[in-house]
């Protein structure tokens, strides 16, 4: 399930689209959990940015998982205490998009609009689910299912 937040009726196709198959190959029902997406603007992301990272500039993605880690395989049973009472989801956290920056990558890697928001929808919800990039081998491992992900959706390198 997803909170979706100032996205045109096309990108709520695309974010929807990369949802089921990030959730398909991890083995999660796609009712079993949820998660908000927003995009935003430069400088409400720039602010976001310094506020929550210390970092004075805006950037493309950001993450905020509300859980540590998954354990995987998945299952609910794992997490009884703390799915919501409203929807018996497990809340993943959230993922704000830079609509400006998402625009000038998309261009600048001559790729559409929707393989962008495709990328960094994918790219925020590994997060939400305990990947990383940080060091060399985790980095390997996100780029990697960050392709299957892509490849999955039709959402090819272009």
């Amino acid at each position: 399930m997803l909170g979706l937040y100032n996205l045109t009726s096309e990108e709520e196709k695309t974010v929807k689209k990369v949802f089921k198959t990030v959730c398909r190959i991890h083995g999660i029902k796609k009712s079993s959990i949820s998660a908000d997406i927003t995009i935003v603007d430069a400088r409400e992301i720039h602010q976001l940015n310094l506020t929550t990272r210390q970092v004075d500039k805006p950037t493309d993605v950001l993450s905020y998982p509300a859980l540590d880690n998954i354990i995987f395989p998945f299952s609910k049973s794992n997490y009884q205490d703390i799915l919501s009472p409203e929807d018996n989801t497990l809340y993943i956290g959230e993922i704000i998009i830079c609509r400006e920056i998402m625009l000038e990558q998309a261009e600048e890697y001559g790729h559409s609009e929707a393989r962008e928001l495709a990328f960094l929808t994918t790219h925020g919800l590994l997060h939400l689910l305990g990947y990383d990039h940080i060091e060399e081998d985790m980095r390997n491992v996100m780029r990697a299912k960050e392709d299957e992900i892509l490849t999955l959706a039709k959402f090819f390198r272009e």
